[in-house]
């Protein structure tokens, strides 16, 4: 790995990864650098424990607040290893657009794109062989229950729902990347990867339910 390699995390939640610049998108990663506000809202019932963790992770990890949609705050053609995990399925179509964008413009010549999302050909498959409408609806995230506590709602306010907006196959993934000038596209088994550099990625993140994909642009 060379002195000037740079590796970004999109969207890294509670799965900061180490030499790597985290990012994510939740306000409690603002609320973190309020002072003793972990010691406020751990008193509170309704504050789940994850979002905890979370402001204990923004402030040891330096987690960085980040809407990619709008803009990945690095600078152009400057870095070489793009991952993120489980969050593409988070954006609709035009907002895929957007990311897929801004990771291009930052990506060096020939930087790699590592992209994990849920895989709709396992969703399916599962379904068939038990039919269990229910359980098929629970596992794609296409839906699920309305904010009702403050919490919830300001959340949704600020960041949205947390549900699935879009399901990939390799097919569908592989057109969207090529769409944006994503050049040799491939799909990998759980613990694969062709990135030719030392790195933390947890290759295995997912397995079982996941496409993992790696492009260049």
């Amino acid at each position: 790995m060379h002195n000037n390699f740079k590796a970004i995390n999109l969207g890294c939640g509670l799965r900061p990864i180490k030499n790597f610049t985290n990012y994510d998108y939740n306000f409690f990663i603002i609320l973190s650098k309020i002072p003793f506000i972990k010691l406020i809202l751990s008193n509170l019932s309704f504050i789940p424990k994850s979002y905890i963790e979370l402001i204990d992770l923004a402030k040891n990890k330096k987690v960085i607040f980040c809407n990619v949609v709008v803009n990945i705050p690095e600078k152009k053609n400057s870095i070489d290893l793009i991952y993120s995990s489980h969050l593409l399925e988070h954006l609709d179509s035009k907002e895929t657009d957007k990311f897929l964008s801004n990771c291009k413009k930052i990506l060096k010549p020939n930087g790699i794109l590592r992209l994990v999302v849920p895989d709709f050909d396992i969703l399916i498959k599962n379904y068939l062989a038990d039919r269990n409408v229910n359980s098929f609806i629970e596992s794609s995230c296409l839906v699920g229950q309305k904010p009702k506590n403050l919490l919830k709602k300001l959340q949704y306010l600020v960041q949205g729902h947390g549900w699935h907006h879009q399901m990939f196959t390799k097919d569908s993934l592989r057109n969207v990347l090529h769409n944006h000038g994503f050049k040799a596209i491939e799909f990998f088994k759980a613990g694969e990867s062709n990135i030719p550099f030392q790195n933390n990625i947890n290759l295995y993140d997912h397995s079982g339910i996941s496409l993992y994909c790696e492009s260049i642009k």
